[in-house]
């Protein structure tokens, strides 16, 4: 599943998306349930040698269990960097803004993620469902493999 996390409020100098993407490259738990970890800027430079306002973390979860090791990594950074603006996390169906790194709050990120991926993979089996069994392959003879 793919997912963005960026700053829910303001961030002219990009510094709190730019700790938080170091903070999750460095937690080797996470880094082995990802397939992608990369940052994006998505605006002009900011003021301070910042990387820019709207600069956002993209990464695609492998399974369910990254979810609940995305959640506990944000919680770890968020508790030693209290003041650190509110992030979004975006991912298909919807997004979630969190501001603290409370119990509360790893269980909503992770039920959210976990919500968006199950609607996914029933997306995904519908169309596998109707496109499987419906006709011959092209240039097969019926009744010939």
């Amino acid at each position: 599943m793919r997912i963005t996390i960026g700053s829910a409020e303001q961030d002219y100098t990009g510094m709190a998306v730019a700790d938080l993407y170091g903070w999750l490259r460095g937690d080797m738990e996470l880094r082995r349930k990802v397939r992608t970890l990369g940052l994006q800027s998505r605006g002009e430079a900011g003021a301070m040698g910042g990387t820019g306002a709207s600069d956002v973390i993209e990464l695609v979860l492998e399974h369910g269990i990254a979810a609940l090791n995305l959640a506990v990594a944000y919680a770890t950074w968020r508790t030693a960097r209290p003041s650190a603006p509110a992030v979004t996390i975006t991912f298909p169906g919807g997004a979630l803004t969190v501001q603290d790194g409370n119990e509360e709050t790893v269980r909503r990120i992770v039920e959210a993620l976990r919500t968006a991926e199950e609607a996914g993979s029933r997306a995904a089996s519908r169309t596998m469902g109707t496109a499987e069994g419906t006709g011959t392959a092209e240039g097969a003879v019926e009744g010939r493999p």
